[in-house]
């Protein structure tokens, strides 16, 4: 017998892939060992696995290079030598255009560049003073420049480097963040990223200012150096001991970002707490690799010191010298305001203070003054009521004024002057319930 036709297959369904249980039993798979993973943050020029020492030779060059634009600084005799118990100088870098040493490593790292880095432009991370600097000598060098600073940055500096012809952006909490996303650009943009504490041409341009220091005053014993990433005590320290072997070279702190203290003491980099310090442009969490390479063999010693100190010294600085300096340019001295106390054996020495900066902006200015004053016992805060008896109600309204013109937002009156009707149009006298108003008549007429 025939056996039936078979029925006609059916077409495949369609298939929403294999179910989620199936899935999950897959084992995943694996990435390859030698997939090479992209390092965003990664510098060729500062590398810690690779540090450079900076020679010499370098500062040398750099001097050469950077001569003819920046003209050498003075170096001035302190008016308080006594005081101090030694011949003390200063070594003055806020007569720059953008007022701080930095010019010197940022010309000298813009001038390092090949023409097709200086086309694709720069890009770096900073605190304040690096960004404005290589914002005014990437301007006059037609190079485009990107800033990139954290949010609490104050708007001086923003706008400074705004003015300079630079693209400026706020980005993150704090100057890893910053830098980060500066990286994170200079990737996107094929822009070249200048570090601004570390850089190998910025710590050469540095070290120019430890051959001045030495050409004009070959005695020196000592130089004390404010420190943050590291490159202007790398700098100076590699000059001046190539020079003169047996000077000394102190560095100075904040106690609340001391990143480069901490990498003395465990001899080698890493990130540190930064907590808010008036020198805010030495707040760096991780000292340079090759700023920390270079120094580390010539630094004799390394103070920590705490605000108040340094606001002493801003207002010695003012009172005393009639110079003004930021937080940072005014770290060197603050080391010397506990003599004889503390560094008793730089007495009857020559030393020299690095006066770094002077960009203070004029609210943080009188602060550091007053803060310095109380500081030292000279100041005294008062606060106190009192009451005054007055000839009538005109008088009264004539007293509150005087009072409140001479102390803006300070007085507090506790009554004003009463009248139902408003005589003086300074105070108008809000309208009270009628029988307030009613009865005020009543004392009026006894009267």
């Amino acid at each position: 017998m025939p056996k039936p036709p078979k029925a006609p297959a059916e077409a495949p369904r369609p298939s929403m892939g294999e179910s989620p249980g199936v899935l999950s039993k897959r084992t995943n798979s694996k990435k390859s060992s030698w997939c090479p993973k992209v390092e965003i943050e990664f510098d060729p020029q500062c590398d810690p696995q690779n540090p450079k020492a900076i020679n010499y030779k370098e500062i040398i060059k750099a001097a050469g290079e950077i001569g003819e634009t920046i003209p050498k600084t003075p170096l001035v005799k302190s008016r308080c030598c006594n005081r101090f118990g030694l011949q003390l100088y200063y070594k003055i870098e806020t007569l720059h255009r953008t007022g701080s040493f930095n010019e010197r490593g940022a010309l000298n790292a813009l001038l390092s560049l090949t023409p097709a880095e200086q086309d694709a432009g720069v890009i770096t991370a900073s605190l304040g003073n690096f960004g404005m600097a290589l914002s005014y000598h990437a301007r006059k060098m037609n190079v485009r420049a990107r800033i990139i600073f954290p949010e609490k940055t104050p708007a001086m500096y923003v706008d400074k480097c705004k003015q300079y012809g630079a693209k400026v952006y706020i980005d993150g909490e704090n100057f890893m963040e910053a830098r980060h996303q500066a990286f994170v650009m200079a990737i996107d943009l094929g822009s070249v990223y200048i570090n601004g504490y570390d850089n190998p041409s910025v710590i050469a341009g540095c070290g120019t200012i430890g051959l001045e220091i030495l050409e004009e005053l070959p005695e020196a014993d000592v130089i004390i150096v404010p420190v943050g990433g590291g490159a202007l005590i790398a700098g100076i320290a590699e000059a001046t001991k190539h020079i003169k072997p047996d000077i000394q070279i102190y560095g100075v702190e904040p106690d609340k970002c001391c990143c480069f203290f901490k990498a003395m003491e465990k001899d080698g980099i890493f990130e540190t707490e930064v907590r808010q310090s008036v020198a805010g442009s030495l707040a760096i969490p991780t000292a340079g690799c090759n700023s920390f390479h270079t120094a580390k063999p010539y630094i004799s010693k390394m103070i920590l010191v705490d605000d108040d100190w340094i606001m002493r010294a801003i207002l010695h600085f003012a009172e005393e010298e009639k110079l003004v300096a930021e937080g940072a340019g005014a770290t060197s001295l603050s080391a010397l305001m506990a003599m004889p106390n503390i560094l008793p054996e730089l007495k009857d020495k020559v030393v020299v203070c690095i006066m770094s900066g002077s960009n203070i902006d004029n609210i943080t200015f009188p602060r550091c003054l007053t803060r310095a004053k109380a500081v030292e016992g000279s100041l005294i805060k008062i606060s106190f009521k009192m009451m005054v008896e007055t000839r009538d109600l005109e008088h009264s309204c004539q007293v509150k004024r005087v009072l409140n013109k001479l102390f803006p937002d300070k007085c507090e009156f506790l009554e004003d002057p009463f009248s139902p009707i408003p005589i003086c149009s300074c105070f108008p006298k809000k309208q009270g319930p009628p029988a307030a108003i009613d009865q005020s008549k009543k004392v009026v007429g006894k009267k």
